[in-house]
Parts: C-alpha cells; structure tokens; sequence
C-alpha cells in the first residue's frame, strides 16, 4: 500500500483535517437549523397539547443515539489512544445515562410524581444537570490534546490497558449519573423551586441561561481548536443546534408543553443524531475500503503465487510447481492405481548453441521451445514444466505407454517443426530434443524420486543412442 493510500485508509474523524466539502455541509446544516429556529421564534410560548407519549419516544431516541455514538467514540479510542476520543465518548455516555435517569423521575411517565421518590423540581434539576454536564464534557475534549499516533495500535498490552481506561471512563460517568439522581431525588426539598406547574420560575431561567452560556462557552473552545479535524467541524454543528434546543425548549418558551418544549426537544435529538450518523458513514467508508484492500491483497497474493510457480524465462511450470503437482498425481496414481506418465526433454547439444549463437538467441530458442511443448499438453490436467536448464518435462496424469510415446514423439515433432538453425548439432542443421519417458505401474508402488531416476535413465539412453529420439525406460529402475 502506498503512503497516499495509507493514509487515505487510516483516517479518522479525529484525525483527518477538515477540507472545504465537510466546512459546506455543516455551515448549509447551521443555516438550515438557524432559519427553523428564527421561525419557531415568535411561536416559542404558544401552549401545544400535552402528548404522554412524545416523552418516551423522545426519550428512547435519544437514549440509543448517544450511546451508539458513545460505542463507536470509545472504540476509536481503543484503536488511535487518543485522550480526546475517550473524553467525548465519556460525554455523550453522559448524555445516555442522564437522559435515562430523567425519563425514569420525569412526571407521569412511570409514575405520576416519578420514581425513585423524586419530588416536583427533581425532573427540572435533571435536566439542569444534564445540559450543563454534556458542555463541560465538550470542553474538556476541547483542551485535551490527542496522545495517540493517528493510527490504529496492534499492540495487545495498549489495547487492554485502553480497556481498562475505557471501563473507569464508564464506571465515573455512571457514578456520578446516579449520584446526583439520589441526591435530586432523596434531598428534593432542599433544591431551588425551577418550575411552578409547567411554568418555569425565574430561578430556574436564570439557571438555565447559565447553562446557555456555558454551552457557548463549549463552542467557542471547539471554535478555537485548530486545525479543524472533521470531527471538530461536526461538534460545531452538534453544539450549534444543542444552543437552538436551549434556547427554544428552556429560556425563550414559558413551560412543558408548549411550541418551544416540543421543538427544543426535536433540535435536541437533531443534534444528537448528527454526529452519530457521520460516526456510521465513517465506518461504513471504513468497511468499503477495507474490502477494496482485501480484494487488491488477494489479487497480489494470487498474482505473487503464480509468480511463485511460474518459470521467468519461458512462462512454463517451474521446477516447484512441477515437484509439487508430481507428488500429487503421484499420490493419485498410486491410491487409485491409475497410469502416470513422466517425459524428460532435454535440448541436444544447448551450451555450444549458446556459445556459437550466444545467450540472448538461447533465451529465445527455449521460449520457442516451451511454447511447443506446451501446446503438446491437450488435456487440463497435463503439465509443462521447466526442469532446469535446457530440460523440460511433461507430467501426463491417466496415460498408459502408447499415449505417452504418442506425446513424446509429437513434442519431438513439434520442436523439429521450429527449424530452428543449430550449425553444431550432431543430430543436423536445426535443433533437436532427446527424450526419455517412464511410466508408473498401477500395480506396484512406485515413489516419486524412482519414476524420475526411470525417466532420466530413458533420457540418457535416448542420448547415447544417438539424440533426436524418445525412449521409453522401465517402471521398476
């Protein structure tokens, strides 16, 4: 893999800078939310129905986005050890376990007071807890610098101990989720009065706009942070529409249940399915470039495997391909009892070839040469390999006697046919091959070394018996 494409794969929303493209989108999503929230505006105090049942279904949403997002934040973490990564996923557990513990002492949704005891301002003191919480979250992301390399760690010890990391992160959170829950809701008599009915009291405004501004804060401290990584830009968009549902759901509406209530909560899952559908692009762009990256690996491996058993010079078998599919076909031969034939080839007077001819025209006569013999091959399953040198072989699996001198003698034929010029053969004026071939008797064991020991045998008396001829040798020597 090239660095370009390494580095195209290993990117991650922490880590890879913000360009023009992720800039638009979230300025066109900013404006998009800033001319709702301008409309809603002038309606933010209108009385609306009360619907029992927005408050779970908001509530459920929410609960599920912030902790997928808190999932796949901490597993960044995990791979890249990066501080800011574990700080933010911490935030947005945060938010899930908040919003949980909301839902369950919110008013008429489990009991008419709520549970666990809690009293008329637990449910408001919650919610205080919750949105001042997630920007003190925010930033401290924003001031911690990222520790890792930017790159996912294959080193065991750092990935158990970020584990371990990543269960205290957990363990702190909901520690501290639950107890403030048992102090809103045990010490409920000691909180200020923030809501009166469903209309919130000035106390509880003023809290509230301190919460605004705290969120705000947040966001001018992500603002700052540069470069921007992707990620970043993102979180400006969150934070953007987290001051929107604020404003709308908290200080520019009256109480529950009115048009800024409802649409407050709206932005508030808004904002937190941004990032968290971002969050699965990424890993679904992660995905695709990984199975490219399986795809392009298997293809070099097959490539590098061919290469591994193809000769360079005559694109034939090489003489590992040939011991490995030899002992095959022997293996077969033998537990079936079927015939196998081996031809040897060797070229007739080769070195005085290459010293009269030189080396280049030899490279060039054994390229001709396999090509002969490799057309000589018919059948799928018979082989054309290189042994070595200016020797061939032909592995011909399911062939008794007869077929395999027909072979040996059309290779013969075939590299004749080539005319090509070898003024100090003994055999004539073109090149010529001797061959020797040896069977395997079915029934009797033969072993692989002993079938080439019988075939080169037949090899040699086919030279001294003059060359430009195929003998045959026995099985059994």
């Amino acid at each position: 893999m090239q660095p370009g494409q390494a580095r195209e794969f290993w990117g991650h929303l922490s880590t890879e800078p913000a360009g023009p493209r992720e800039f638009r989108a979230a300025l066109g999503l900013i404006a998009l939310s800033a001319m709702v929230f301008v409309a809603a505006l002038p309606f933010a105090a209108t009385p609306l129905a009360k619907l029992p049942a927005f408050i779970p279904i908001y509530v459920t949403a929410l609960v599920i986005c912030d902790l997928i997002t808190a999932v796949l934040l901490f597993s960044q973490y995990r791979a890249l050890q990066s501080l800011e990564l574990l700080v933010l996923g911490g935030g947005y557990l945060f938010t899930a376990a908040a919003t949980a513990a909301y839902a369950l002492i919110f008013p008429g949704l489990f009991a008419a007071t709520g549970l666990l005891g809690s009293g008329p301002q637990t449910s408001s003191a919650l919610y205080m807890f919750w949105h001042g919480g997630f920007p003190l979250m925010v930033m401290a992301y924003a001031r911690v610098k990222a520790g890792g390399s930017g790159r996912p760690s294959f080193n065991r010890a750092r990935r158990l101990r970020a584990q371990m990391v990543i269960v205290l992160m957990v363990a702190l959170v909901l520690a501290t989720v639950a107890a403030f829950t048992a102090f809103a809701t045990a010490g409920h008599e000691h909180l200020p009065v923030f809501l009166h009915g469903d209309r919130t009291t000035a106390a509880g405004r003023a809290v509230l706009l301190g919460v605004w501004t705290l969120s705000l804060l947040a966001l001018a401290m992500v603002w700052r942070r540069r470069p921007h990584t992707v990620l970043d830009v993102w979180l400006l968009v969150v934070m953007t529409v987290w001051l929107f549902d604020l404003a709308l759901a908290a200080i520019l509406n009256t109480g529950r249940y009115d048009l800024g209530w409802y649409a407050g909560r709206i932005y508030g899952l808004l904002a937190a399915g941004f990032l968290l559908i971002v969050l699965l692009s990424e890993n679904a762009r992660h995905y695709a470039r990984l199975v490219r990256l399986s795809a392009d690996l298997s293809a070099a491996n097959d490539q590098l495997w061919q290469l591994s058993q193809q000769d360079g010079l005559t694109e034939l078998a090489n003489r590992r391909a040939f011991d490995r599919y030899l002992a095959e076909q022997m293996a077969v031969a033998v537990r079936h009892k079927r015939a196998l034939a081996l031809v040897l080839i060797d070229v007739d007077h080769f070195k005085a070839y290459n010293d009269h001819y030189g080396h280049h025209a030899g490279d060039l006569c054994l390229k001709r040469l396999a090509a002969a013999l490799q057309a000589c091959c018919r059948r799928p399953a018979d082989m054309a390999a290189r042994y070595g040198g200016e020797e061939f072989a032909l592995i011909l699996p399911d062939t008794d006697l007869t077929g395999a001198r027909h072979t040996a003698e059309a290779a013969r034929a075939a590299v004749a046919a080539l005319g090509i010029e070898h003024s100090s053969c003994s055999t004539g004026p073109h090149i010529s091959v001797s061959i020797g071939l040896a069977m395997v008797d079915p029934s009797r064991s033969m072993t692989m070394a002993q079938l080439i020991v019988a075939a080169d045998g037949a090899l040699y008396r086919a030279k001294e018996g003059g060359r430009d001829r195929v003998v045959a040798g026995p099985p059994d020597r």
